[in-house]
């Protein structure tokens, strides 16, 4: 079966490239040619666009005395090209994947699949997908497709609403058409609930990153070009704070091990991220994908809660395998993993119920 594999705009996001490429992985040893829609970020404007804005920012400016900011597009779009490059190795080698899409416009050109899977990630957010959050939906395709409809692991991010009474009936119209949905926090399924969402049922699904053991992450780092990490605890902070710094402090001279980062502020190849966790002892991070690979790689960790980027994924995580925010070393590591294993065999006969295949 040919399928299309839609997800957020391409980013240098670590946990986001693992887990498209852990969920191609998957649907391929399926027996399946998956193809990933590559859509980017475009800060270029046109030139009747950049009129209207130096137009608007002289009014402001001169007419309404107006403080502003003259926006620097060009200089951003360098900025998202360079933090692209690092991961974008990886992305090559590992992930099939169309031309570069930035206009959302092109996607009804590819009517080419048997099946388009969005997901995982938090494609449903409204605050992370933004204006292009119908396309998570798939609105560029026609209501009579033939082609499948599939839903795997998308996540809302938070346990409250973000949406409008306007936006969820557009978005419920478009939820409808799906053939299969699944869901990565258990919260989502309550919003779902309040939304109406009901047909077709939902259920918990594990993050595409969860559906890969350690083994193959292994595989990932000898094949690439990595090196020692300088460090046993690996330290992976999105939003770096004075308080965090000093937690950090605290844990490494308590646990009595050297602290090292890398990540945002110290970017490195997605090999080399992964790295990170096997030659750690110890993880401090306020991650989402940081906490993932943390049990995945079964080492005790520190969680930093994170409300901006979305709490309810932490606490979905957490309810699932029964561990706390401060995990020790005496953590029963083998019932986690059975947990792990008990919901990938659930998350892959989703997979197959929804592609109509046997499972095995």
């Amino acid at each position: 079966m040919k399928i299309a594999l839609l997800n957020l705009k391409y980013d240098n996001n670590y946990g986001g490239n693992l887990q498209r490429y852990a969920l191609m992985k998957v649907l391929q040893d399926m027996g399946h040619d998956v193809t990933h829609l590559n859509l980017r970020f475009n800060y270029h404007r046109p030139w009747y666009k950049l009129l209207l804005s130096l137009l608007k920012i002289i009014v402001k400016k001169y007419f309404l005395g107006k403080d502003v900011i003259i926006p620097q597009w060009q200089q951003a779009q360098h900025t998202y090209e360079d933090l692209c490059s690092i991961t974008e190795p990886f992305y090559k080698k590992y992930v099939k994947h169309t031309e570069q899409i930035t206009d959302l416009r092109k996607l009804s050109e590819f009517n080419e699949f048997d099946a388009y899977v969005v997901g995982s990630d938090q494609v449903w957010r409204k605050r992370i997908a933004g204006g292009y959050i119908k396309t998570m939906f798939l609105d560029f395709l026609p209501e009579n497709t033939k082609s499948k409809r599939i839903a795997y692991g998308v996540s809302l991010g938070v346990a409250e609403n973000e949406l409008c009474n306007e936006e969820i009936k557009q978005l419920s119209d478009l939820y409808q058409r799906f053939d299969a949905v699944s869901v990565r926090e258990d919260s989502a399924l309550d919003m779902f609930k309040q939304y109406g969402w009901n047909k077709p049922q939902a259920i918990q699904v594990l993050d595409p990153t969860l559906l890969l053991c350690k083994e193959d992450y292994m595989k990932l780092i000898e094949n690439g070009k990595t090196t020692q990490s300088d460090g046993n605890l690996f330290c992976y902070i999105l939003d770096k704070t004075h308080e965090k710094c000093t937690l950090i402090s605290e844990k490494a001279e308590v646990l009595h091990l050297k602290p090292f980062e890398v990540g945002l502020n110290k970017p490195v190849s997605i090999e080399q991220w992964l790295r990170s966790f096997s030659d750690s002892e110890y993880v401090i991070t306020d991650s989402y994908h940081g906490l993932v690979f943390s049990i995945i790689f079964n080492k005790p960790f520190f969680l930093i809660r994170n409300e901006f980027r979305g709490n309810a994924r932490f606490d979905s995580v957490i309810r699932m395998f029964g561990i706390q925010d401060d995990c020790s070393d005496n953590l029963n590591w083998n019932l986690v993993n059975k947990i792990i294993a008990d919901n990938r065999k659930k998350s892959f006969r989703f997979l197959a119920n929804a592609l109509n295949i046997q499972d095995n």
